[in-house]
């Protein structure tokens, strides 16, 4: 377990370059970058399985392979910013870098400030120990009120969950239900990486984990004395983000991703690292 743990820690922030070209394949804009021929992104890299460090310092993750080969197609040399989750909303809106590649929901309030660029989905689910009694509950996929039972077994625990995402708004909003309804609230313990909720749960500071369904899994499947209770509550689109002013880098990460769709690369990240495709790759303008 603690070899697991240190790889989804976080680490210190630096960078990885990724070049190449391909014949016939999408270039980088003129422009969409602070430097040319740069693609300079950031992503929380103490949330595995979308990107970590591993225990021999190199990266990995769903988002380095996708952004990896994204870059190559766009024949950039890739520059990672390794930044906890809470900081890199605002890290964008300075300038620090050009975009996010760190697995982040869409939602209205983003939309309003970022180019947010669909390319794999999931949803959210519960990792708990072994012996948990957690989770009983039987939803359906699809079906937000077959989940209530689900939170409703919450009522009064003590859950750990990843600050500043659509995770921690969702399981505050079913606590606020449990509160309308006259019964305990979720007692939510929000920490500043998905590795540090891990560790509450795992230090039984915590009751259960509330997770995006492959940083559960990528745990649970990996340590002993650990299963998930359910997944896929609130199924949403990722995306690729960058500022609402640089639709010119928005417009080549589609087109990056479009080429990786058709020469199959897309499709075996996909399903190295158990994720859905979206249905299209276009965003927002």
């Amino acid at each position: 377990m603690k070899r697991l743990l240190a790889c989804l820690s976080a680490a210190v922030a630096c960078a990885a370059l990724f070049g190449g070209h391909a014949a016939a394949q999408p270039s980088l804009p003129a422009g969409a970058t602070a430097a040319s021929g740069v693609l300079a992104l950031a992503a929380d890299f103490a949330a595995a399985p979308n990107q970590f460090i591993r225990p021999d310092g190199g990266r990995d993750g769903l988002n380095v392979d996708m952004c990896g080969a994204l870059a190559q197609k766009l024949g950039a040399r890739l520059e990672w910013t390794n930044l906890a989750f809470p900081g890199l909303v605002p890290g964008l809106q300075a300038k620090r870098f050009d975009g996010l590649c760190t697995a982040i929901f869409i939602n209205p309030d983003r939309l309003r400030i970022m180019n947010m660029v669909p390319y794999v989905q999931w949803g959210e689910g519960l990792m708990v120990p072994a012996t948990s009694a957690l989770g009983a509950c039987k939803p359906t996929l699809g079906d937000a009120a077959s989940f209530q039972p689900c939170f409703d077994e919450l009522s009064g625990r003590t859950v750990a969950v990843a600050a500043g995402g659509t995770t921690n708004n969702n399981l505050k909003a079913q606590s606020d239900r449990l509160v309308a309804a006259g019964r305990p609230g979720i007692t939510i313990r929000a920490f500043d990486t998905n590795a540090d909720a891990i560790q509450a749960v795992a230090s039984r500071q915590a009751d259960a984990g509330y997770l995006n369904d492959p940083q559960g899994a990528f745990f649970a499947n990996r340590t002993p004395g650990y299963k998930i209770a359910w997944v896929g509550f609130a199924s949403n689109q990722l995306a690729l983000a960058t500022l609402k002013e640089n639709t010119a880098l928005a417009d080549a990460l589609v087109a990056g991703l479009e080429a990786m769709k058709a020469d199959g690369s897309y499709q075996r990240i996909l399903e190295k690292w158990g994720v859905a495709a979206v249905p299209s790759f276009a965003y927002q303008k």
